[in-house]
């Protein structure tokens, strides 16, 4: 999973424990940082370090010479995705991406001379999802949308909701729009998946051409509620999930049958799982 990372980077990686690493953060010519246990700390040849001076420091070239390899070594079949300033590895390792935008006429054409990489390390987590399904899908679908501020697990929640959904449910088709290519990195269940398309053409292609009963999907932003509108109209289920960090009655768009609030303590670990009433149901 990490043979794109600079060798330096893979070196210090061997002695930290792959399942409690969450992120790594290049920076051109400063220190390698990761988060690790849930912590933000350097990243030294024989692993964590708490000196900074001792922490591992990657160049630009490194850098460049990481995306294209994350790229598969082609870098011109990654560029629409690089235009939104992510790239994501076939193995669905998602790389946020720092640089310089190009625009032509208007348009973004272009991102260069990136100097700084997000590396998310996606993680299967058995049962993080079973408190959201016990409230949520058990006894029949319902729309539902998982809100938190970033970073706190809302991905792999969902992503372990597909899985359990399938197996309870196996009469019903199921689509993945996976518009960045994380939420399939692991078994989705029986689902079709639908690959780097935004949200408006994944719902319109899914709805005319795969006939499914339940949506998945990650990161709705503002200009995707129109779309997963439509599909609830057309009597789909849509489970989502979306950065929402604010009071839960704050939240504008009251079309979904549940609402989930996650808390900092561990993943999948809900605040409040609210009704279409926002009535809190724990």
């Amino acid at each position: 999973m990490y043979e794109f990372l600079p060798p330096s980077v893979q070196g210090g990686l061997k002695n930290l424990n792959g399942n409690l690493l969450y992120e790594i953060r290049l920076r051109a010519e400063r220190p390698v940082r990761v988060n690790y246990r849930g912590e933000y700390v350097f990243l030294g040849e024989d692993g964590i370090v708490r000196r900074r001076e001792r922490a591992i420091v990657v160049g630009a070239e490194e850098i460049e010479a990481c995306i294209f390899a994350a790229g598969d070594y082609s870098i011109y079949s990654c560029a629409e995705q690089m235009k939104e300033c992510f790239l994501t590895t076939k193995e669905g390792v998602r790389l946020g991406l720092a640089g310089t935008l190009v625009r032509e006429n208007g348009k973004i054409i272009a991102l260069r001379d990136v100097r700084s990489v997000c590396i998310r390390i996606p993680h299967p987590v058995e049962h993080c999802a079973d408190e959201v399904f016990a409230h949520c899908e058990r006894d029949k679908l319902r729309s539902c949308i998982l809100l938190s501020a970033p970073g706190y697990g809302k991905t792999t929640v969902l992503r372990e909701l597909c899985r359990l959904i399938a197996e309870k449910y196996p009469e019903k088709n199921i689509l993945v729009a996976d518009e960045r290519g994380e939420l399939s990195a692991f078994d989705a269940g029986d689902a079709d998946v639908l690959k780097f398309a935004g949200k408006r053409e994944a719902f319109s292609f899914g709805l005319r051409a795969l006939r499914p009963d339940v949506i998945f999907t990650d990161e709705l932003q503002e200009e995707d509620y129109a779309a997963v509108g439509k599909a609830l109209d057309a009597g789909l289920v849509v489970i989502a999930s979306a950065h929402f960090g604010r009071d839960i009655r704050d939240f504008p768009h009251r079309m979904f049958e549940r609402y989930v609030r996650f808390g900092r303590e561990r993943i999948g670990q809900a605040e409040g799982i609210y009704d279409e009433n926002l009535q809190n149901l724990l």
